[in-house]
Order: structure tokens, then C-alpha cells, then sequence
């Protein structure tokens, strides 16, 4: 769980809170500070014996993308590993699920908008932090419906603003709802004064990765992204597995 301490500090969140007024944008951030930033978040995705990347077609013949799906948690991947081998078995009999850090997926990303390839990633969200999400947005979920990844943040309002609750000078913005609110609880404790107008607010991480890309607000060198404890913990097992086994999920760097 991501420490509280007991000094507080206030920091402007320049990204897409509801009712945040961001900052006048200037130059983006440095892409090394950016792959830095998103190196440590693991996300698993499907590959087949060479490294390449599981793709989908979508949109139409004259149109057409090709999609590759990200997964946040390790569930996800291999329930969507297991559909695909039953869909197409001859096809996807050496997939595999392959552990990437974040960093790699958005190097990829943004070559691929430079050179306008038709491919994309999709960045599949877990279902009970989606839910969390929307509960907090007041949104209904719809099954079918596609959503992006959401981020939790703590926060306090100050008039049509909103602040974020930093720690040691970094702001957290976590994948998982549960922990975004120990980390609350545990704020309330040390700062119930300052902490009774503090709550969870809800961003998205495409939202974070476009600023990354595109603007540099003030704070926003300070933000750090909190994998979330499942997904700290698959990695680590596939790890131990892969040790133990040559047929174990692999851990490098896919192709394109």
C-alpha cells in the first residue's frame, strides 16, 4: 500500500478531473521522463512465438485498423486467451501471454501515430475497478460497452477546482480503488481537519498518457501511477513460474 506521510501538501492535478481548470499547456515532457514514469506499471498482453503482437480487425474494409489489446490484470489476458484458442485454434496455437511494462506499450503507440499506421492499442480496464469507477462518476455500466482504464486520485475541492493530496512530493494515482482508499483512511487519520473535504476522484489513463504526450502542467512531473496489488502479484508468480519452466509466459519486450 503506497504511504502516507504525515507532512501534507497540495499540488494542481493538470489532467481531465471533473471540474479541474488545467493550467495554460507548455511544452510536452520529455519522452525519457515519460517512459520513465510508466516503466514500473506492468501490463499483459498476447504474443504469439516470435514476440509479435495478437491483432483484431475492426472497422471496415476501406477503413480497417488493427487493434491490440492490453490488459491490465492477468485474469483479463487469459480469459481473453482462452476465447481466442478456442475461436481459432490453429491459428493462435503458440499464444502466449507476455508481461510488458507500460512504457513500451506508449513508445509503441506514439511511433505508431507519427508514422499514422492503422494500428491501435486498446487498453482494457478490470471490470470491479471499472465499476468503482462509474459508481463514482454516477454512471450506469453497460456490459457491451467500451470504457477506458480508469486512475483513482485523492483530492479536495477548492471552489471550481480541485487539488491533489500529495506524499513525500508525488502524487498517486492508482489503478485500484481499494487502495486509493486506505490510502485515504489513512490521510483522514493524520490530517481529519484538512482530510474531511478530501475524496476519491476518478481520471483515465489514455487521458494521462495524451497530456504526457501533448502538455506539461505544473505538478505533473510529480505524478506517479500505482500498479495495482493483483497485478503486482501476477507478475511476480508468472516470474517464479517462468524460472521454473521454458513453456512458462514470457516477460520481454514483444515485437511490433
Amino acid at each position: 500500500m503506497h504511504k502516507l506521510l504525515s507532512t501534507l501538501s497540495l499540488a494542481m492535478l493538470g489532467i481531465s478531473l471533473s471540474l479541474t481548470i488545467a493550467p495554460a499547456a507548455v511544452q510536452a515532457l520529455p519522452e525519457a521522463q515519460i517512459v520513465s514514469k510508466l516503466q514500473k506499471t506492468p501490463v499483459f498482453t498476447i504474443t504469439n512465438q516470435t514476440g509479435n503482437f495478437f491483432q483484431q480487425s475492426a472497422g471496415t474494409a476501406g477503413n480497417n485498423r488493427l487493434l491490440t489489446p492490453v490488459f491490465m490484470e492477468l485474469k483479463d489476458a487469459v480469459a481473453f486467451l482462452k476465447k481466442i484458442k478456442k475461436e481459432q485454434p490453429q491459428a493462435n496455437k503458440v499464444a502466449q501471454i507476455t508481461i510488458v511494462p507500460l512504457s513500451e506499450v506508449y513508445k509503441l503507440q506514439v511511433e505508431s501515430k507519427k508514422k499514422s499506421a492503422n494500428m491501435s492499442f486498446v487498453f482494457i480496464p478490470a471490470e470491479q475497478q471499472l465499476k468503482s469507477a462509474l459508481t463514482i462518476l454516477k454512471k450506469p455500466y453497460q456490459k457491451s460497452t467500451a470504457y477506458p482504464v480508469p486512475l483513482f486520485v485523492i483530492a479536495i475541492q477548492q471552489k471550481n477546482q480541485y487539488v491533489t493530496i500529495q506524499s513525500n512530493n508525488l502524487t498517486s494515482l492508482f489503478f485500484d480503488k481499494k487502495e486509493a482508499q486506505q490510502s485515504l483512511d489513512m490521510f483522514k487519520k493524520k490530517e481529519p481537519k484538512i482530510a474531511a473535504k478530501a475524496e476519491i476522484r476518478v481520471n483515465f489513463l489514455q487521458n494521462l498518457l495524451d497530456d504526457f504526450t501533448d502538455n506539461n502542467y505544473p505538478g505533473q512531473d510529480q505524478l506517479v501511477l500505482v500498479p495495482s496489488p493483483e497485478s503486482r502479484e501476477s507478475v511476480r508468480k508468472l516470474q517464479v513460474a517462468q524460472s521454473k519452466s521454458v513453456s512458462a509466459p514470457a516477460s520481454s519486450v514483444p515485437k511490433k
